[in-house]
């Protein structure tokens, strides 16, 4: 069972310690991920499966190397939750994940409220 304050903590925690693989056991291996800046590497904006997740996430921790996030708050629904952090940049973004019912997360959206100063 997702409990969403664990999992976005946990999410945020990977994130800033550069933990791809743990980021990627998060997901499930047909997870869509929807994202302003993923339209620099598919041209509908759509990343699929976790293949192309991991290469994408590894080109951003490669990018951004001292990426610093902060959970800011955590929204439950039922198998999806949302969530709002802030970058090292003073970012705005919500994340909205859709899970399986074995809890890997199988879609993802991700809404920012600027785009990142100083984005490589």
């Amino acid at each position: 069972m997702i409990i969403p304050q664990r999992w976005a903590e946990k999410w945020v925690a990977a994130w800033n310690a550069r933990d791809l693989d743990g980021l990627m056991a998060m997901y499930a291996d047909d997870v869509q991920l929807r994202s302003p800046f993923a339209k620099l590497y598919a041209t509908d904006g759509v990343i699929r499966g976790k293949a192309e997740l991991r290469a994408y996430w590894g080109e951003v921790i490669r990018r951004l190397p001292k990426l610093d996030l902060q959970l800011v708050r955590v929204y439950s629904g039922h198998l999806t939750l949302a969530f709002h952090y802030r970058d090292d940049s003073g970012r705005d973004v919500i994340e909205t994940v859709l899970f399986n019912v074995a809890d890997l997360a199988v879609s993802e959206t991700a809404c920012i409220d600027k785009p990142r100063v100083g984005a490589a």
